[in-house]
């Protein structure tokens, strides 16, 4: 096998004979989309996400998290994007593929396998505006208790079961992900509203909201120093802050790679 400029070059005649008789047609094809589900920290410290109604079939006018089909000549990464400032209006925002979702059920109108991403959008920076096949967006506080997942947006609130196609087990599993891989990855900073001037604080209060549980204080110190200052992940800016209704506390700047 070679490649040459992104194009696959055959090894030898017999297989340059077989790809040229090939028929694409042999098998049924699924259908491919990105679905992103989109997490923020609310002004009152709680864990969001991102929902928008949809404007059209199937599940016209029901609350789903951004997403569409993958199209032919981009990769689903490039697609995530594309869907989600299509349909949100935001842009350049880290994102994590987390898994593949293929129920055979899963879409009402084909076979369509759909991969799933993570977007963390500090709350300052949103500026939604639906967009494409969405008739709103809006943010919607995740409240969980013994019966699933509400989402609270002002006096509006839908439960999981409200959601289009499987969009209840997709943000099931993102939230159960991001509480995993929180204490491992760098998804935290991502969620600061600056992460060029933070406290230990407010970074230790984003750690509480995703994984639902206090933080001692005195051992989350010495975490981030051993993690993050030591390893020069993040460094001192300097500054302490001034007037924030906590005592005066040294300003940390994440370290760009």
């Amino acid at each position: 096998m070679a490649i040459i400029n992104n194009t696959y070059i055959p090894t030898s005649e017999d297989e340059r004979v077989f790809l040229e008789n090939y028929d694409p047609n042999k098998y049924e094809k699924p259908s491919v989309t990105t679905d992103i589900t989109v997490f923020t920290i609310s002004e009152d410290n709680e864990l969001s996400v991102l929902l928008i109604k949809r404007g059209g079939y199937p599940y016209k006018d029901k609350w789903a998290i951004p997403g569409g089909f993958v199209k032919i000549d981009e990769s689903v990464d490039e697609s995530a994007r594309r869907e989600l400032k299509e349909e949100t209006n935001l842009d350049n925002f880290a994102i994590e593929q987390f898994g593949t979702f293929g129920e055979v059920d899963r879409d009402p109108r084909m076979r369509v396998i759909s991969v799933a991403y993570m977007a963390f959008v500090p709350k300052n920076a949103l500026s939604i505006k639906a967009g494409d096949d969405a008739s709103d967006a809006k943010l919607f506080k995740i409240h969980i208790d013994l019966d699933g997942i509400n989402f609270v947006s002002g006096n509006l609130t839908i439960k999981e079961s409200d959601l289009a196609f499987d969009h209840a087990d997709i943000i099931r599993t993102a939230i159960k992900r991001l509480r995993n891989r929180i204490d491992y990855t760098e998804d935290a900073f991502k969620l600061l509203k600056n992460p060029k001037s933070f406290t230990i604080y407010e970074l230790k209060k984003i750690y509480e909201t995703v994984k639902g549980q206090k933080e001692d204080s005195a051992n989350f110190r010495r975490t981030f120093y051993r993690k993050y200052l030591k390893t020069n992940i993040v460094e001192e800016t300097g500054e302490i802050t001034e007037n924030s209704g906590h005592r005066d506390a040294k300003l940390y700047r994440l370290v760009q790679s």
